[in-house]
């Protein structure tokens, strides 16, 4: 017997959830709601409106779809924490290239120049919570924002001024978009990404102090910016796209709908037990799915088999990962 929907989405919510770290620390800053298509998934912007189960469920599936159909994977990484004016005037400098390329402020301001760039750093050491030339305390973080070659740079500008907006509200921060074309480092990186440092206090004095969930909130948050500007693109953590498990193809027919369904059948190795556990939770969101109603539910059950058996990326994906580092 077939499952009711209802209990299809609340095993979804639970094991996709699961899965996916899904919380509210984890989703990003509630924005206004817009759809974007993107091939044939619509995507919606979920921060704020995951409070009911069939919403976090539609929220997995969308990640789910998203992995599947190999989503382009969004990069967002905090590459360093300066200390002091003297590291935050060299991190300005460096996204900068010494005032050649244009910074842009919380207000929109464009800066660039040597003398405009010497501006701003007065104006941060100045303005709101002061900053001493040296300080054993991070009083800047300094993420980068990246997506894979052939993205549109322009696009990537935008969401990530969006997101700065969105998740920086309050606080002073420079942003610089980096391409191959106009990098004028001797090794530009061929993937466009922006450069975004900000400001540790805030202009109300809270200072900012990432974790390891405000990370994948950003992560989240840059992903569905993208979306809204018509760039499709997803995040997923490595364990989750790629598995050292064989997957074996077998067929069954649902009792009622007589459609083949794929099922898996798992070889037993010796894996890390994060990495268990998480193919414990595939294996109960694939159950979940294969049992439901929905052709679209049994359909991606199938697609997840086939994406888990091809190890989750592609083998040119695997091998140019990590040869091209944002600079």
């Amino acid at each position: 017997m077939t499952p009711p929907t209802n209990q299809i989405d609340e095993n979804l919510d639970e094991w996709g959830s699961r899965l996916f770290n899904v919380s509210t620390e984890t989703l990003p800053r509630p924005r206004r709601s817009r759809n974007v298509r993107l091939g044939s998934a619509k995507f919606t912007s979920t921060g704020g409106r995951l409070s009911t189960s069939q919403a976090r469920a539609t929220y997995v599936r969308q990640k789910l779809q998203a992995m599947v159909r190999r989503a382009p994977q969004v990069v967002v990484k905090l590459v360093r924490a300066p200390k002091g004016m003297k590291g935050i005037s060299n991190n300005l400098t460096y996204i900068s290239r010494d005032g050649q390329l244009e910074i842009e402020d919380q207000d929109g301001q464009v800066i660039q120049g040597k003398e405009a760039v010497a501006d701003l750093k007065a104006e941060w050491r100045d303005g709101g919570m002061p900053i001493a030339a040296d300080s054993s305390m991070r009083d800047a973080f300094h993420l980068v924002l990246s997506m894979p070659t052939r993205t549109d740079p322009l696009s990537v500008q935008r969401a990530a001024r969006d997101f700065a907006k969105q998740e920086f509200s309050g606080y002073q921060y420079a942003m610089v978009l980096h391409t191959f074309e106009t990098d004028p480092d001797p090794h530009p990186s061929p993937h466009p990404h922006v450069h975004l440092t900000v400001k540790a206090a805030g202009l109300d004095g809270i200072r900012l102090n990432p974790r390891k969930v405000d990370l994948q909130r950003w992560r989240e948050g840059f992903a569905e910016a993208l979306r809204e500007h018509g760039i499709e693109a997803t995040t997923t953590s490595r364990i989750h796209r790629t598995t050292h498990e064989r997957w074996k193809v077998q067929h069954f027919r649902d009792r009622k709908t007589k459609a083949k369904v794929l099922d898996r059948q798992q070889r037993q190795t010796h894996l890390p037990r994060k990495q268990r556990e998480v193919m414990h939770h595939y294996q109960q969101v694939m159950k979940t799915l294969a049992r439901s109603d929905r052709g679209a539910d049994r359909q991606l059950a199938v697609d997840l088999v086939r994406y888990l058996g091809a190890g989750g990326r592609s083998p040119e994906a695997e091998r140019g990962r990590g040869k091209d580092r944002e600079r």
